[in-house]
């Protein structure tokens, strides 16, 4: 029966450990965007070469390009060590994260180093060759020759200058320039992760401009919104008892038209009895009388049926004069049984009366 323990600390079987590492692979594989490219500095390099010239180099991306010009005091120093002091290999390689580059350039240097663990100095320089791989020039050179060179040149051991090594160029006379890590390539990284981070911060600043300037228009237009929308409220709030009490009026007033359209369709029971009173001939009467609305309906007995409906068709605001039905006259009677229907109009019989003079 066997046990097995592990010390790192792993949630979700992620090796928290290994985060550092992905996240600079991931930024290393951002800032090699075309378009962020620029983002990253440049280093002017202060060269001096085996023959005692300083010459001036522009270090970018791991290409060096010479500059035309004399070397200044801002210029960082870096020196030329001699071939014959040099072990170069080159290796082919898939495109690697920086790390697990620097991991396996480093086996391989161990494994191929004349030198002791301790005095062994390497460095390497990558150039793409395809999509899918690279170039790795490596050289190796032994740290007490390198430092007796350093020395024998004039360089203060205590600020030491880079220390560079330049490949062949290739096809298209792009310049890789190899540099042994352990001296001052330390002053030239610091400088371009600062650099890179200025710019990085203005480029998030101007992004952050560039949003809120177009933000900034719907944001007024909402705030305007809203405070329309809280005036609104307000001014209802304010009115609300005004509304109420309009709301009341109409109310009311709805009341009194629906009263006035019935009181308008009523008829009175003085002008109705005045025009029946002069529209019944002296041989005829009425056994019943029924009022609905503006309409009437007339029970009785007269002479002539037909002449009463006539003559009641042609008093002033009467209309729809007709027979109910048939007028009947019984055996041995001398009138006629009778069932009239007509209408008014309410504006001249009913209880306010328009045109009361005709009526009259």
């Amino acid at each position: 029966m066997t046990s097995t323990t592990t010390d790192s600390p792993r949630s979700f079987s992620l090796d928290p450990s290994l985060w550092s590492r992905q996240w600079r692979a991931a930024g290393a594989l951002l800032l090699d965007w075309p378009l962020l490219r620029a983002l990253r500095p440049q280093a002017r390099m202060a060269l001096r070469g085996n023959d005692g010239q300083t010459r001036v180099w522009r270090l970018a991306r791991g290409q060096a390009q010479p500059v035309a010009g004399a070397p200044s005091d801002t210029d960082l120093p870096a020196w030329l060590l001699p071939t014959e002091r040099v072990l170069e290999r080159r290796l082919m390689l898939p495109p690697l994260a920086p790390d697990d580059l620097a991991q396996a350039v480093q086996l391989d240097v161990a494994a191929a180093s004349p030198f002791g663990a301790s005095q062994t100095v390497h460095g390497w320089a990558l150039r793409p060759v395809g999509p899918q791989l690279c170039q790795v020039d490596v050289a190796m050179a032994s740290r007490q020759q390198v430092e007796q060179a350093l020395q024998a040149a004039g360089f203060d051991p205590a600020r030491p200058p880079e220390v560079w090594v330049l490949p062949p160029a290739d096809a298209a006379g792009a310049v890789y320039p190899v540099v042994l890590r352990g001296f001052g390539e330390g002053r030239r990284e610091r400088q371009v992760r600062q650099g890179l981070k200025r710019r990085l911060g203005l480029l998030a600043l101007l992004l952050a401009l560039g949003a809120a300037v177009a933000v900034t228009p719907t944001a007024l237009v909402r705030a305007r919104a809203q405070q329309a929308q809280q005036s609104f409220a307000a001014l209802q709030k304010q009115a609300a008892p005004q509304l109420a009490q309009r709301e009341a009026l109409v109310k009311r007033l709805e009341r009194l038209q629906a009263v006035g359209q019935i009181q308008q369709q009523q008829l009175a029971m003085a002008p109705v009895l005045d025009l029946l009173t002069r529209a019944l001939p002296d041989g005829a009467w009425l056994t019943g009388l029924r009022v609905e609305g503006n309409k009437l309906t007339l029970n009785g007995q007269a002479d002539d049926a037909a002449a009463l409906v006539q003559r009641l068709a042609r008093e002033p605001g009467a209309h729809e004069v007709r027979l109910a039905s048939p007028a009947t006259r019984g055996a041995g009677a001398a009138k006629e049984t009778f069932i009239i229907e007509l209408k008014l109009e309410a504006g001249r019989y009913g209880p306010v009366q328009v045109g009361e003079g005709a009526a009259s």
